[in-house]
């Protein structure tokens, strides 16, 4: 029995749908295929970067860890200069204790010299007015006034010869002395003599406040 006109076109368009659906199914697998295929390109595309940044990591995180190890060298560094400035600090202050320390001991020194002229100064004095006290009986031989005048005085210096007992001459008297021969005279110091209370002395117009009681010799 043949098919009729309607069967016939009935397969026909059921062949066409077949047809049809198996092109669009054979597309889809195209398609998606080519899809995945395009992200597997692109993953192993990714791989090496992935990769390369892994490997750059550890560098970035290793760089931390060189600035810490740098720390401690920087912090080492500012300690040595810190101790370095401490020494010169407490040198200079150990220079400056030693100046101040040297100038007042050298004042001390000046202040202690300066007591003893005062005392040998005041002995000297003490040693001249027991002189006087006793020089009526010691200066028995008087100079004239006239004499004195011409010869002695203020207006008359000379300088004293160095004798070991002694004994100088001057003005035509030889004279002599019983006291020591005062400290901060010299005998190149131009003296006169003086006479005070009735005594004799000689004075140096460098040092007016010692003098020495002299007497005229036998």
């Amino acid at each position: 029995m043949e098919p009729t006109p309607l069967q016939v076109q009935q397969e026909i368009f059921w062949r066409d749908i077949s047809m049809k659906l198996a092109i669009g199914t054979a597309l889809l697998v195209l398609l998606t295929g080519t899809r995945m295929y395009a992200q597997d390109q692109d993953k192993e595309k990714e791989k090496p970067a992935q990769q390369e940044q892994r490997k750059q990591e550890p560098a970035a995180k290793g760089h931390p860890q060189a600035q810490e190890q740098h720390k401690p060298q920087e912090q080492q560094q500012k300690a040595q200069q810190h101790e370095a400035q401490e020494q010169q600090k407490n040198q200079a202050k150990q220079v400056e204790k030693e100046r101040s320390d040297a100038a007042h001991q050298q004042h001390q020194q000046q202040v202690a010299h300066q007591q003893q002229q005062q005392q040998v100064a005041r002995q000297d004095h003490a040693q001249n007015h027991q002189a006087q006290r006793d020089g009526g009986n010691r200066n028995s031989r008087r100079i004239s006034e006239q004499d004195f005048h011409q010869h002695f005085g203020r207006e008359h210096t000379f300088r004293v010869t160095r004798s070991s007992d002694r004994r100088f001459n001057y003005g035509g008297y030889y004279w002599v002395y019983n006291d020591p021969w005062p400290s901060d005279w010299a005998y190149t110091d131009d003296v006169y003599v003086g006479e005070i209370d009735g005594e004799y002395y000689l004075i140096d117009p460098v040092h007016p406040g010692v003098r020495l009681l002299i007497i005229i010799a036998d």
